[in-house]
C-alpha cells in the first residue's frame, strides 16, 4: 500500500462492500451506482473512479450501442416477446373456434386441415399481434425506469427523453423491416392459401349434381346407389341402398343408415363412408352371406367433378408487394388503378407505423401514475383500436373514388405521425407535466367511480 501524496501517513483502506446497497440483482444494483456516479462526476466537474465506466456516456458511435441503450433494450425484450406470444396465441384461439364451428358444420373433421388454416392466419395476426405488444413493452419498460428513479436520475443527469428514445426507435426500425417483408410478401401469400384450404374443405358439396334424393346413380362396377336424403352442406347421406353384380355374378346388396361422401384415395372418384349398415352378398352356388358393419368404405367409380380455386391474384390482397407495383405499371387483372395503389399505400405505411409507435408509449407511460396505469393501457388501446379502423377507413375511401388516392390513403397515417410527435415534443419539455396526464387522470377517476358504483349493488346482492 503506498503512502498518500505529501504526508506520511498511508491511505486508508476501503471496504470494497461499503456503500454499496444490496439488491436481488447485483447487476442493476452495479448499473445504478455507475449511473450516479456519472451523476456526481457531471455536477462537479471531475471523472469518475477509475473502476467505474460511465453508464450514460454522451460519446457514442453511429450504429454502436451504449451501456444505456442495451440497458433499456434489455427491459423492452422481455415484454415484448411475453406480449407477442401472448397477443398471438388468443387471436389464433378466437379464429380457431370459428374455424371448427365452420368445418363441422360442413362435414370435415380431419385436425390436417385445421392446423394447415391455423398456420395460414400467423403472419396477419402476427402483424396486429406485433404493433400493439410494441407498445405494451415500451410503456413497460418506461413504468420500471420511473419506479426505480432510474429516469429522474437520467433525466437530471443531462440526458433528454429523445436520447432515451432512441433505442426504442431504433428497435422500432428493425421491427419496421421486419413488418415490411411480413405485409409486403408472407401475408398476402398465406391469405391465398388459407382460402384455398377453406374452399377445398368446405366448397366440396355434393360432388355431382345428379346424386339427388330418391335418383338412381350409375357408380361403375355394376353398382347402383341411391339413397334417401342428400344433404349438400355437409356431403352426408342418409337411408342408402346400394345393389352390385360383380363379374363373377354374385349380387350384392348393402343398406346402410346414414353416410359421407368424400374424395376417394386416387384423388379422382369418390368413396362413400358407409355407418351401421348391413351388406348381403348372394352367391348362385351357395347360402346368402350377411354381414353387419359400423364403418364401410364403398369406392365408387363417379369422378370428383369439384371444380378448383381460382389462382392467385384476382384479388389485391393476395398479391406480393412487387405483383402490386408490376400491377400499376402494366395492369393484367381487372382491378382498378386506384384499388391496387391504395393497397400498395397501405402496405407500405403499415410497417412505417412501428416506428412512431415509442414515441406514442413514451408520452402514455409518464402522464400515468402508479395507480392509473391501467388507464395509460386503455388509452393506449383505444389509439391503436382507431389508428387501425382509421387506416382501412381511408384506404377504402381512396379505392372507391374519393378524393385523390395518396392524400386520402395516407391522411390517418400522418394525423397518427402528428399526434405522437406532438405528445412526445410536449412531453419532452415538460417530463413532470405531461399533456395527457389530465385526460388519463379523468379515465381512471370514472373507471374508479363506475367501480365503486357497481361494488355495493354485487355486496348486496351476495
Amino acid at each position: 500500500m503506498r503512502a498518500s501524496a505529501g504526508t506520511g501517513k498511508r491511505a486508508s483502506p476501503t471496504p470494497a462492500g461499503r456503500g454499496r446497497r444490496r439488491s436481488g440483482k447485483p447487476w442493476r444494483s452495479a448499473r445504478r451506482t455507475s449511473a450516479r456516479s456519472a451523476i456526481a462526476s457531471r455536477r462537479s466537474g471531475t471523472r469518475p473512479e477509475p473502476g467505474i465506466k460511465p453508464f450514460m456516456s454522451g460519446r457514442r458511435s453511429f450504429g454502436v450501442p451504449t451501456i444505456l441503450d442495451r440497458y433499456l433494450l434489455g427491459l423492452v425484450l422481455k415484454p415484448l416477446g411475453l406480449g407477442v406470444g401472448v397477443l398471438l396465441v388468443g387471436l389464433l384461439l378466437a379464429r380457431v373456434l370459428r374455424l371448427l364451428n365452420v368445418l363441422a358444420s360442413s362435414g370435415s373433421t380431419e385436425l390436417g386441415i385445421l392446423a394447415a388454416l391455423t398456420a395460414s392466419l400467423v403472419p396477419h395476426y402476427l402483424g396486429l399481434a406485433l404493433t400493439a405488444a410494441f407498445v405494451i413493452a415500451v410503456f413497460v419498460a418506461m413504468i420500471r425506469l420511473g419506479d426505480g428513479s432510474e429516469l429522474d436520475a437520467l433525466l437530471s443527469s443531462g440526458l433528454s427523453l429523445g436520447r432515451i428514445a432512441v433505442p426504442f426507435v431504433a428497435l422500432g426500425a428493425v421491427l419496421a423491416v421486419f413488418s415490411f417483408v411480413l405485409y409486403g410478401w408472407l401475408n398476402p401469400l398465406s391469405r391465398y392459401d388459407y382460402r384455398s384450404v377453406l374452399y377445398s374443405a368446405t366448397a366440396v358439396v355434393a360432388y355431382r349434381t345428379d346424386i339427388r334424393p330418391g335418383s338412381f346413380v350409375n357408380a361403375g362396377r355394376g353398382a347402383t346407389i341411391t339413397a334417401d336424403d342428400v344433404d349438400a352442406g355437409s356431403k352426408r347421406v342418409r337411408g342408402v341402398f346400394i345393389h352390385q353384380i360383380d363379374e363373377g355374378g354374385r349380387e350384392r346388396i348393402t343398406t346402410a343408415t346414414s353416410g359421407e361422401i368424400a374424395p376417394g384415395p386416387d384423388g379422382v372418384h369418390l368413396k362413400l363412408i358407409l355407418e351401421d349398415g348391413v351388406s348381403i352378398i348372394q352367391d348362385p352356388n351357395g347360402p346368402p352371406l350377411r354381414t353387419q358393419f359400423r364403418h364401410l368404405n364403398f369406392q365408387t367409380e363417379i369422378e370428383y367433378a369439384g371444380r378448383p380455386y381460382r389462382p392467385r391474384g384476382s384479388n389485391e390482397r393476395e398479391m406480393t408487394l412487387g405483383e402490386l407495383w408490376e400491377e400499376l405499371r402494366a395492369p393484367t387483372t381487372d382491378l382498378g388503378p386506384r384499388i391496387v395503389e391504395a393497397e400498395l399505400i397501405d402496405r407500405i405505411i403499415r410497417p412505417l407505423a412501428l416506428v412512431f409507435m415509442p414515441l406514442l408509449a413514451i408520452p402514455l407511460s409518464l402522464a400515468t401514475k402508479r395507480g392509473s396505469r391501467a388507464a395509460g393501457l386503455v388509452a393506449g388501446a383505444i389509439v391503436l383500436l382507431t389508428f387501425n379502423s382509421a387506416l382501412q377507413f381511408g384506404k377504402d375511401l381512396a379505392a372507391a373514388g374519393h378524393g385523390p388516392v395518396p392524400v386520402t390513403a395516407l391522411a390517418p397515417f400522418a394525423a397518427f405521425v402528428a399526434l405522437s410527435l406532438w405528445l412526445f415534443l410536449a412531453s419532452a419539455r415538460h417530463p413532470t407535466e405531461a399533456p395527457l396526464s389530465r385526460l388519463i387522470g379523468r379515465l381512471s377517476d370514472f373507471g374508479g367511480g363506475v367501480f365503486r358504483l357497481v361494488r355495493p349493488r354485487r355486496q348486496r346482492a351476495e
